[in-house]
Protein backbone atom coordinates (compact mmCIF):
# COMPACT_ATOMS: atom_id res chain seq x y z
CA UNK A 1 0.00 0.00 0.00
CA UNK A 2 1.88 3.36 -0.90
CA UNK A 3 1.78 6.58 1.63
CA UNK A 4 -1.22 8.07 -0.69
CA UNK A 5 -3.58 4.82 -0.25
CA UNK A 6 -2.43 4.94 3.38
CA UNK A 7 -3.19 8.46 3.59
CA UNK A 8 -6.81 8.26 2.03
CA UNK A 9 -8.21 5.64 3.84
CA UNK A 10 -7.33 7.56 7.43
CA UNK A 11 -8.70 10.59 6.15
CA UNK A 12 -11.86 8.88 5.30
CA UNK A 13 -11.56 6.95 8.76
CA UNK A 14 -11.52 10.37 10.65
CA UNK A 15 -14.72 11.56 8.74
CA UNK A 16 -16.28 8.82 9.44
CA UNK A 17 -15.29 9.21 13.41
CA UNK A 18 -16.26 12.90 12.98
CA UNK A 19 -19.66 12.01 11.40
CA UNK A 20 -20.12 9.93 13.76
CA UNK A 21 -20.23 11.90 17.35
CA UNK A 22 -22.08 15.38 15.11
CA UNK A 23 -24.80 12.26 14.74
CA UNK A 24 -24.74 11.16 18.32
CA UNK A 25 -24.41 14.72 19.78
CA UNK A 26 -27.19 15.77 17.09
CA UNK A 27 -29.59 13.01 19.18
CA UNK A 28 -28.86 13.70 22.20
CA UNK A 29 -29.67 17.64 21.91
CA UNK A 30 -32.57 16.68 19.99
CA UNK A 31 -34.09 14.82 22.92
CA UNK A 32 -32.97 17.12 25.58
CA UNK A 33 -34.95 19.38 23.86
CA UNK A 34 -37.56 17.82 23.24
CA UNK A 35 -38.17 16.85 26.92
CA UNK A 36 -38.29 20.21 27.38
CA UNK A 37 -40.74 21.44 25.44
CA UNK A 38 -42.85 19.03 26.45
CA UNK A 39 -42.48 20.06 29.98
CA UNK A 40 -43.49 23.36 28.89
CA UNK A 41 -41.10 26.66 28.35
CA UNK A 42 -37.91 25.30 28.96
CA UNK A 43 -39.06 24.94 32.59
CA UNK A 44 -36.65 23.06 34.75
CA UNK A 45 -33.64 24.29 32.14
CA UNK A 46 -32.84 27.95 33.43
CA UNK A 47 -32.80 29.14 36.61
CA UNK A 48 -34.47 32.46 37.13
CA UNK A 49 -34.57 35.27 40.07
CA UNK A 50 -37.47 37.27 41.46
CA UNK A 51 -36.75 39.86 44.05
CA UNK A 52 -38.71 43.05 45.48
CA UNK A 53 -36.33 45.65 46.84
CA UNK A 54 -36.23 46.75 50.35
CA UNK A 55 -37.37 49.43 51.64
CA UNK A 56 -38.56 51.76 55.03
CA UNK A 57 -42.26 52.91 56.14
CA UNK A 58 -42.60 55.89 58.91
CA UNK A 59 -45.66 55.10 61.33
CA UNK A 60 -46.34 57.16 63.82
CA UNK A 61 -46.63 55.75 67.06
CA UNK A 62 -49.74 56.90 69.31
CA UNK A 63 -48.40 54.78 72.51
CA UNK A 64 -46.48 51.88 73.76
CA UNK A 65 -46.33 49.10 76.14
CA UNK A 66 -44.87 45.97 76.92
CA UNK A 67 -48.35 44.65 77.74
CA UNK A 68 -50.69 43.56 75.10
CA UNK A 69 -53.97 44.59 77.32
CA UNK A 70 -52.61 48.40 77.56
CA UNK A 71 -52.17 48.70 73.90
CA UNK A 72 -55.47 47.46 72.74
CA UNK A 73 -57.17 49.64 75.05
CA UNK A 74 -55.11 52.37 73.75
CA UNK A 75 -56.26 51.03 69.59
CA UNK A 76 -59.56 51.06 70.57
CA UNK A 77 -59.32 54.92 71.47
CA UNK A 78 -56.85 55.85 68.69
CA UNK A 79 -60.06 54.43 66.04
CA UNK A 80 -62.95 57.20 67.71
CA UNK A 81 -60.56 59.52 66.50
CA UNK A 82 -59.88 58.33 62.93
CA UNK A 83 -56.32 56.56 63.51
CA UNK A 84 -55.24 53.24 62.38
CA UNK A 85 -55.21 51.80 65.71
CA UNK A 86 -53.13 48.82 64.61
CA UNK A 87 -51.15 47.10 67.27
CA UNK A 88 -47.60 46.66 65.91
CA UNK A 89 -45.47 43.81 67.57
CA UNK A 90 -41.79 44.50 67.67
CA UNK A 91 -39.44 42.62 70.25
CA UNK A 92 -41.71 42.62 72.93
CA UNK A 93 -42.72 46.13 72.43
CA UNK A 94 -46.74 46.94 71.45
CA UNK A 95 -46.86 49.70 69.16
CA UNK A 96 -50.33 51.64 68.56
CA UNK A 97 -50.40 53.14 64.63
CA UNK A 98 -52.09 56.06 63.78
CA UNK A 99 -50.95 56.21 60.11
CA UNK A 100 -47.72 55.07 58.26
CA UNK A 101 -45.45 57.49 55.32
CA UNK A 102 -43.36 56.47 53.30
CA UNK A 103 -41.22 59.74 53.35
CA UNK A 104 -39.86 60.42 56.52
CA UNK A 105 -41.00 64.14 55.90
CA UNK A 106 -43.97 63.86 55.77
CA UNK A 107 -43.94 61.42 59.14
CA UNK A 108 -42.29 64.39 60.58
CA UNK A 109 -44.85 66.97 59.49
CA UNK A 110 -47.53 64.88 61.32
CA UNK A 111 -45.83 64.01 64.14
CA UNK A 112 -45.23 68.37 64.70
CA UNK A 113 -49.23 68.60 63.97
CA UNK A 114 -50.04 66.00 66.71
CA UNK A 115 -47.51 67.32 69.25
CA UNK A 116 -49.26 70.95 69.02
CA UNK A 117 -52.66 69.61 69.81
CA UNK A 118 -51.70 68.17 73.30
CA UNK A 119 -50.43 64.49 72.24
CA UNK A 120 -47.10 62.76 72.59
CA UNK A 121 -46.51 60.83 69.16
CA UNK A 122 -42.98 59.04 67.91
CA UNK A 123 -42.13 57.62 64.94
CA UNK A 124 -40.84 54.18 64.82
CA UNK A 125 -39.09 52.96 61.37
CA UNK A 126 -41.00 49.67 59.75
CA UNK A 127 -38.17 48.42 57.58
CA UNK A 128 -39.58 45.48 54.46
CA UNK A 129 -36.00 43.63 53.95
CA UNK A 130 -34.98 42.68 49.99
CA UNK A 131 -36.07 39.50 49.36
CA UNK A 132 -35.00 37.23 46.00
CA UNK A 133 -36.45 33.77 45.38
CA UNK A 134 -34.14 31.99 43.04
CA UNK A 135 -35.91 28.81 41.24
CA UNK A 136 -36.36 26.61 37.82
CA UNK A 137 -38.82 29.11 36.53
CA UNK A 138 -40.82 29.80 32.66
CA UNK A 139 -41.53 33.45 31.95
CA UNK A 140 -45.31 32.75 32.76
CA UNK A 141 -44.43 32.01 36.32
CA UNK A 142 -41.15 34.46 36.61
CA UNK A 143 -44.03 37.28 35.76
CA UNK A 144 -46.71 35.95 38.19
CA UNK A 145 -43.87 35.80 40.98
CA UNK A 146 -42.79 39.14 40.63
CA UNK A 147 -46.12 40.80 40.64
CA UNK A 148 -47.15 38.79 43.93
CA UNK A 149 -44.16 40.17 45.75
CA UNK A 150 -44.60 43.64 44.83
CA UNK A 151 -48.63 43.91 44.88
CA UNK A 152 -48.27 44.68 48.91
CA UNK A 153 -46.03 47.50 48.09
CA UNK A 154 -48.46 48.48 45.30
CA UNK A 155 -51.47 48.03 47.40
CA UNK A 156 -50.45 49.92 50.48
CA UNK A 157 -49.91 52.80 48.47
CA UNK A 158 -53.19 52.95 46.84
CA UNK A 159 -54.79 52.57 50.05
CA UNK A 160 -52.56 55.68 51.72
CA UNK A 161 -53.14 57.39 48.77
CA UNK A 162 -57.25 56.79 49.22
CA UNK A 163 -56.89 57.52 52.49
CA UNK A 164 -55.61 61.31 52.35
CA UNK A 165 -58.81 61.69 49.98
CA UNK A 166 -60.60 60.81 52.53
CA UNK A 167 -58.70 63.04 55.21
CA UNK A 168 -58.79 66.28 52.61
CA UNK A 169 -62.51 65.66 51.91
CA UNK A 170 -61.04 65.75 48.34
CA UNK A 171 -63.32 62.31 48.46
CA UNK A 172 -66.31 60.88 49.96
CA UNK A 173 -66.58 57.22 51.62
CA UNK A 174 -69.09 55.79 48.47
CA UNK A 175 -66.20 57.48 45.68
CA UNK A 176 -63.29 55.94 47.94
CA UNK A 177 -65.14 52.49 47.87
CA UNK A 178 -65.60 52.32 43.91
CA UNK A 179 -61.82 52.99 43.26
CA UNK A 180 -61.57 50.37 46.11
CA UNK A 181 -63.29 47.84 44.05
CA UNK A 182 -60.44 48.66 41.57
CA UNK A 183 -57.65 47.60 44.14
CA UNK A 184 -59.54 44.48 45.05
CA UNK A 185 -59.90 43.93 41.54
CA UNK A 186 -56.06 43.68 40.63
CA UNK A 187 -55.05 41.72 43.73
CA UNK A 188 -57.49 39.02 42.76
CA UNK A 189 -56.08 39.12 39.51
CA UNK A 190 -52.83 38.89 40.64
CA UNK A 191 -53.78 36.32 43.10
CA UNK A 192 -55.43 34.04 40.25
CA UNK A 193 -52.44 34.11 38.10
CA UNK A 194 -50.00 33.63 40.90
CA UNK A 195 -52.13 30.71 41.61
CA UNK A 196 -52.60 28.89 38.31
CA UNK A 197 -48.88 29.72 37.46
CA UNK A 198 -48.07 27.40 40.86
CA UNK A 199 -50.34 24.93 40.90
CA UNK A 200 -48.00 22.38 40.74
CA UNK A 201 -45.15 23.69 41.95
CA UNK A 202 -45.48 24.19 46.36
CA UNK A 203 -42.69 25.11 47.72
CA UNK A 204 -42.16 26.42 51.36
CA UNK A 205 -41.14 30.00 49.84
CA UNK A 206 -44.42 29.73 46.93
CA UNK A 207 -46.60 28.68 49.39
CA UNK A 208 -45.88 31.37 52.06
CA UNK A 209 -46.42 34.16 48.88
CA UNK A 210 -49.76 31.80 48.40
CA UNK A 211 -50.63 32.34 51.75
CA UNK A 212 -50.32 36.25 51.79
CA UNK A 213 -51.77 37.27 48.96
CA UNK A 214 -54.91 35.44 50.45
CA UNK A 215 -54.81 36.51 53.49
CA UNK A 216 -54.55 40.15 51.22
CA UNK A 217 -57.48 39.62 49.26
CA UNK A 218 -59.67 39.09 52.96
CA UNK A 219 -58.16 42.16 53.93
CA UNK A 220 -59.66 44.52 51.35
CA UNK A 221 -62.51 42.38 50.93
CA UNK A 222 -63.49 43.14 54.58
CA UNK A 223 -62.55 47.09 53.95
CA UNK A 224 -65.02 47.27 50.91
CA UNK A 225 -67.97 45.43 53.05
CA UNK A 226 -67.04 47.90 55.79
CA UNK A 227 -69.95 50.17 57.14
CA UNK A 228 -68.97 53.31 59.48
CA UNK A 229 -69.95 52.95 63.16
CA UNK A 230 -70.68 56.06 65.71
CA UNK A 231 -67.05 54.91 67.08
CA UNK A 232 -65.14 53.71 64.13
CA UNK A 233 -64.73 55.36 60.76
CA UNK A 234 -64.20 54.05 57.64
CA UNK A 235 -60.77 56.40 57.22
CA UNK A 236 -60.06 54.47 60.65
CA UNK A 237 -60.69 51.08 59.07
CA UNK A 238 -58.69 51.94 55.82
CA UNK A 239 -55.59 53.01 57.65
CA UNK A 240 -55.18 49.98 59.81
CA UNK A 241 -55.60 48.10 56.32
CA UNK A 242 -52.86 49.40 54.72
CA UNK A 243 -50.40 48.92 57.57
CA UNK A 244 -52.35 45.39 58.03
CA UNK A 245 -50.69 45.28 54.26
CA UNK A 246 -47.29 46.32 55.13
CA UNK A 247 -46.76 44.19 57.93
CA UNK A 248 -48.25 41.44 56.17
CA UNK A 249 -45.15 41.92 53.12
CA UNK A 250 -42.68 42.21 56.20
CA UNK A 251 -43.90 39.16 57.78
CA UNK A 252 -43.57 37.40 54.05
CA UNK A 253 -40.30 38.92 53.36
CA UNK A 254 -38.72 37.31 56.62
CA UNK A 255 -40.56 33.78 56.11
CA UNK A 256 -38.25 33.91 52.95
CA UNK A 257 -35.56 35.10 53.69
CA UNK A 258 -34.75 32.96 56.56
CA UNK A 259 -35.43 29.84 54.56
CA UNK A 260 -32.52 30.97 52.16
Amino acid sequence: MTKLQKKTKSGKFFALVVCGISLALCITLADLFSTAITAGNFSGLFSSSSKISSYNIYAISMFQSSILSSAEESANQIKTQGGAGYIYNDSSVYYVLASAYEKQNDAELVKENLISSGYTPTIITIFIPEVTITSNLNANEKTALSSALNIFKTTYQQLYDLSINLDTSLKDETECKVLLNDIASNVSKVKTTFDGAFNSKLTNSILNVKLKLESLSNSIATLLEYTSTSSVSFNSKLKYTYIETLNLNKTLCKEINNEI
